[in-house]
């Protein structure tokens, strides 16, 4: 295949079919990029997978948009092939050729099917093809085929209506390949007669072309004769002529044989090589006539007059009238725009294969430089996002291994980049050397699968300049940790604020009003105390818990709780009004206030008045909870590399919160450490509303100073289980504080009602292919809109037959909605270290658009 030429597949799309009308506007558009030198091929071929077309034409940017017309015409998805099927499983090719002399007829198509063709090609052998390519009319001086076929074809019709003669008609050759001669006939006689509107008769002729070589096999067999017979003459005439000049006849004669013997031989092996080009697929343009002049109708026939019998009945008194030459090469045929268009379109049912969703076009506007890269349209365009406008937040849904996680990670790999524009000396394009959003951006990313992913976020940081990405494994033992007993004005809030965290997660439903007073109670002994009393309490009581805990606030709390028995927590309790006691009596050293604030929190457990059994009542459901968090112990310590998510805002950090496995990619200390579900899901939970509560103390006033703070959140079913809160605070009021919100789940049925309506309020929505119909028609309810006809109606079936790496989006620009469109998500982890000049590239994109 040239280089020059590009193979594109149509694939069958969902959302039903377009009108008549419509195929035919679309038709005439395709047709429109077609020159006399410009071809292109619809081909159908029979495959073991079912029926198959594609679309081969130059590859021009004029024929890369009209074959998106010609895709959108048949409701087809457009995709690029690297080759096309073999060609040569079929024995047998045959051409349509006109057929002069045959009866001639009127057909219509007003009411006919377009795409009838499709549902007849479907009953096709397996290897079988057919191949329409097609040019614009020369319209030169000496070789005008509009106005010759114009004079031709009134000479055959009534009033002048003909599809052939509505604008932007084609000169078409059609050929097909079959297991047979009398299969090839079948199919072409198929084809023309699918083609509603064709009304010429047609044969099927083959190369080399027998006649044609019996021609020149009696033209040579004539030669030869008439120089044997005067070679056999010669004794007879020797008294006429001389011998000599008989001689000289006689080689005259021979001589002269030989050159209808090298046009065979010439002939056919050109024959060979134009079946040879079918095959390999390099269709070649449909062939004119070479005639200086051609004879044109008699009168009569130019006036459009309709022929009866009695014209062809002989001893007719009117004088017989002649439609007069067939004004094209007979193995070409003028054709109206939207005849051909059933050998492009896919068939339905069974012989189709699969069914995908059609290629809907981005709007201009997304074509031009305004921020991160969604993926690529049908023709290889960059379609893009409103870098301004990502305030306004982005949902993604797709099942598992569609390539949520893929695209994430690029929109933080344009957020990194933007952060660090190059110098202008190094920069490929102005772009590149200036940032839309400002290089004060804190982000926080929140990862559930594994470290590996999570070290993908730091392989970009590697491609993309010098700022780190910082990994926190929930399940790493060693790791770096975030403080979320942060925040708050003294104990007493900094307890209350991380129960609230708790609330958030397992919502207040499950810790009530009377858990949350009991919770606050032992979080303000456990904030307040030195972590030493525990140990304390554990070698001075003989049934302490084996083996011992570490010494944190949360085992603490757990302890008070009643998590190692009913008699330790006492003995815990006692402990600490102990050591108040040395702490006021200077036995012991400690901070007296603190001391006293967390004996205070033991009134709600540990008074005098509280019996046992109302203990045990108290403790039960909040109990529960921390058993959860327990079995994080590590996560808990105050000691080593701890930092708290206010700072991380503060410094403008990256960051990565990991509850999946762990991995020494991300600098963890082991392979594979993994939390359970519920304890990874109720940290991540906590550590989001934490970072809500410290934007809200850190970041006021960060968009009118040009800093934002990025929340990117693989799995939000995971950490908005319970609560909207966090998510409907992000839509609603985060602008201010400079929050760009960006979330993705699987279905959005997994969500609480109220996280549901926030993740489809947000301005850009983008669904990968979903299996549940009932998930497809929300997602395309929400896409649709306010549309009720037309193309903008999004179908269910549309987002279930999306590929693999193929997405529906919805987007804003300036806050204004965006027609919705298709784009492939774009390989970018194949080549990093190219994304700057793949985003920014220096001139493959037209800026006047």
């Amino acid at each position: 295949m040239s280089t020059s030429v590009v193979i594109r597949r149509v694939a069958r799309a969902s959302g039903g079919q377009n009108s008549p009308e419509l195929v035919a506007t679309r038709m005439r558009s395709f047709a429109s990029s077609l020159s006399p030198r410009t071809a292109a091929t619809f081909l159908a071929i029979m495959t073991d997978d079912g029926l198959e077309n594609y679309l081969i034409s130059p590859d021009t940017d004029s024929m890369n948009k009209a074959a998106l017309s010609a895709a959108h015409a048949v409701t087809g998805r457009l995709s690029y092939a690297d080759a096309l099927p073999n060609l040569h499983t079929a024995r047998e090719v045959g051409h349509l050729f006109f057929r002069p002399g045959g009866t001639r007829s009127s057909t219509t198509q007003s009411g006919r099917d377009p795409f009838s063709m499709a549902a007849s090609l479907a009953d096709m052998p397996v290897g079988s093809w057919v191949a329409i390519t097609m040019r614009a009319p020369h319209r030169g001086l000496l070789l005008h085929e509009d106005r010759l076929w114009d004079r031709w074809i009134k000479g055959r019709i009534v009033g002048g209506t003909h599809h052939s003669l509505e604008p932007n008609g084609v000169i078409a050759h059609v050929a097909a390949a079959s297991t047979s001669r009398s299969s090839v006939d079948s199919l072409l006689r198929q084809v023309s007669g699918d083609m509603h509107g064709f009304d010429l008769e047609t044969r099927t002729v083959r190369f080399p072309r027998p006649w044609v070589l019996a021609q020149l096999i009696t033209v040579t067999l004539a030669i030869v004769t008439a120089g044997i017979g005067m070679q056999l003459a010669a004794p007879s005439i020797a008294t006429l002529v001389p011998g000599p000049v008989t001689s000289i006849i006689t080689t005259t004669l021979f001589a002269p044989a030989m050159l209808p013997l090298l046009a065979m031989a010439g002939y056919v092996l050109w024959g060979r090589w134009y079946e040879k080009r079918f095959r390999t697929g390099r269709f070649p343009l449909p062939p004119r006539r070479w005639a200086l002049r051609t004879r044109p109708p008699m009168q009569g026939n130019d006036q459009g007059r309709a022929e009866s019998a009695q014209d062809f009945q002989s001893g007719s008194s009117k004088r017989s009238v002649d439609p007069g030459d067939y004004p094209l090469n007979r193995g070409a045929f003028k054709l109206g725009a939207i005849l051909p268009v059933g050998a492009l379109a896919p068939a339905s049912g069974a012989a189709s294969g699969t069914s995908e969703t059609g290629d809907r076009g981005a709007p201009a506007s997304l074509l031009r430089r305004i921020g991160p890269v969604i993926g690529l349209d049908a023709i290889g365009r960059m379609v893009r996002l409103s870098a301004l406008d990502l305030w306004a937040g982005i949902a993604v849904f797709g099942k598992p291994r569609s390539g949520k996680s893929y695209l994430l990670r690029s929109l933080f790999a344009f957020l990194l980049m933007d952060q660090q524009p190059l110098p202008r000396d190094d920069a490929t394009s102005p772009e590149q050397s200036t940032s839309m959003l400002g290089d004060q951006g804190a982000i926080v990313a929140f990862e559930s699968k594994s470290g590996k992913d999570a070290a993908e976020y730091q392989a970009w940081a590697t491609s993309l300049g010098s700022r780190k990405v910082h990994v926190f494994d929930l399940a790493d033992p060693d790791g770096a940790r975030i403080d979320m007993f942060s925040g708050g004005d003294g104990i007493l809030d900094s307890a209350a604020k991380f129960v609230e965290k708790m609330i958030y997660h397992w919502g207040p439903d499950s810790i009530g009003a009377a858990s949350a007073k009991t919770l606050r109670g032992v979080f303000t002994t456990a904030l307040g105390i030195p972590t030493d009393v525990l140990d304390e309490a554990i070698g001075t009581h003989p049934e302490a818990p084996t083996p011992p805990p570490v010494a944190t606030p949360m085992s603490i709390a757990h302890a008070l709780l009643g998590g190692f028995g009913e008699e330790f927590g006492v003995h815990l309790a006692e402990t600490i009004r102990r050591r108040l006691a040395d702490v006021k009596a200077g036995r012991a050293e400690g901070e007296k206030e603190s001391l006293e604030i967390a004996v205070g929190g033991l009134s709600e457990l540990y008074s005098a008045a509280v019996k046992p059994a109302g203990r045990a009542a108290l403790q039960k459901a909040p109990s529960s909870k921390l058993e959860v968090l327990m079995l994080a112990p590590h996560w808990w310590r105050p000691e080593g590399r701890v930092t708290t998510i206010e700072e991380i805002l503060r410094r403008h950090l990256r960051v990565v919160i990991n509850s999946g496995a762990t991995s020494t990619r991300t600098g963890a200390s082991r392979d594979n450490l993994r939390l359970p579900a519920a304890v990874g899901n109720a940290l991540s939970g906590m550590l989001l509303y934490s970072l809500k509560e410290a934007i809200q103390d850190v970041c006021a006033g960060w968009e009118e100073q040009g800093r934002y703070v990025a929340i990117i959140c693989d799995e939000l079913a995971r950490v908005a289980t319970n609560s909207p809160e966090v998510i409907e605070w992000t839509r609603m009021q985060g602008r201010s504080f400079g929050v760009i919100p960006i979330y993705a789940t699987q279905e959005p049925d997994q969500l609480p009602d109220a996280v549901r309506r926030t993740m489809f309020s947000l301005s850009t929505v983008i669904s990968y292919a979903q299996e549940n119909s009932d998930v497809a028609t929300q997602i395309a309810k929400d896409f649709t809109g306010g549309a009720s006809e037309g193309f903008e109606v999004v179908h269910p079936k549309e987002v279930m037959d999306l590929p693999r790496y193929m997405t529906l989006v919805r987007t804003v620009l300036e806050q204004q909605r965006q027609n919705v469109f298709t784009a492939k998500v774009h390989p970018f982890e194949d080549d990093r270290d190219s994304f700057r000049d793949v985003v920014y590239p220096a001139e493959t994109e037209d800026r006047s658009r």
